[in-house]
């Protein structure tokens, strides 16, 4: 048996309702503020620290100047050589050896491998492991190999998703915003009006409810009473271009948790996406067509 809280109606005609034994312990949104749900102003986006395929700092602005000034380099552009060649961080050591040839391969190259990029990719504390996909074509039994074969495809780089949610709930920051009980969100102009629903959350939805519901009336683990939850995640894909002047490219996959607010899921500064894989383009040098391999 569960009981139906229902919190009173505040200043904007909202109300929540809960079905569960006792209310939440913590509420993620009782000190919340107007400036945590909007975007800040007058700050700019935190730069990233790896300047890959360049060694540097110093080799990564004299490239930037060199790709996106133009073929015709002007006097702003001059200047602007100047004030990177005479800005105190800038050390001539770090450019002189640089293999610019070599860089700009693999600019404009989208397999840009080797054994350095392999060691990051399937870092431990990165996270990322790599899994070969392959897939099973079946042949005809008038065919010479009759059958099934099966046949590699491109690499797959991952990451472990219970480690992704591990690394969420446990950091003070992003935890401590997670919406663990679900609950039903109301809309009530005044007394002498009736209750509309409204839809906005995820954990609000009735969906999260009922798989939150199933989840308390499943059989618990053995020799454990902690209290269990429903974590939603959300997937997102599409292409990424990565230069102005080449083609390559990237298909990430990303994963947003939608126990927490949409408000805070859609301020950059927040940090909440979490990348989760990265999808290869399988090669065009084998097509199988009506059971034939071309």
């Amino acid at each position: 048996m569960h009981r139906i809280f229902q919190t009173p109606r505040n200043i904007f005609g909202l109300v929540r309702q809960y079905f569960a034994e006792h209310l939440p312990t913590v509420d993620p949104e009782e000190h919340i503020m107007l400036a945590d749900l909007s975007p800040p102003t007058g700050q700019s986006s935190q730069q990233s620290s790896g300047f890959y395929p360049f060694p540097n700092k110093s080799s990564f602005l004299l490239g930037k100047w060199y790709w996106n000034g133009g073929v015709q380099k002007s006097q702003e552009s001059f200047k602007e050589l100047i004030d990177i060649v005479g800005d105190s961080s800038f050390e001539p050591e770090h450019v002189r050896h640089t293999k610019w040839g070599g860089i700009n391969v693999k600019l404009g190259n989208s397999d840009a491998g080797g054994d350095a990029e392999e060691e990051e990719w399937l870092d431990i504390d990165a996270g990322w492991r790599k899994t070969r996909v392959e897939i099973t074509v079946p042949f005809h039994s008038r065919m010479k190999s009759p059958g099934s074969q099966q046949y590699a495809g491109a690499d797959l780089y991952h990451r472990s998703l219970v480690e992704v949610i591990t690394e969420r709930i446990s950091d003070p920051h992003t935890g401590a915003q997670f919406h663990l009980e679900p609950y039903k969100l109301l809309w009530k102009r005044s007394d002498q009006h009736r209750e509309v629903n409204v839809h906005g959350e995820l954990y609000t939805s009735e969906a999260f409810r009922e798989a939150h519901q199933a989840l308390q009336d499943s059989p618990p683990e053995p020799n454990c009473d902690l209290p269990r939850v429903v974590v939603a995640l959300m997937f997102w894909s599409d292409a990424t271009q990565l230069t102005q002047f080449g083609n390559s490219q990237l298909w990430p996959c990303y994963l947003f948790i939608g126990n927490e607010s949409k408000y805070r899921r859609c301020k950059p500064s927040c940090n909440l996406c979490s990348h989760v894989a990265y999808f290869q383009k399988v090669s065009n040098t084998g097509v199988c067509y009506l059971g034939h391999l071309y």
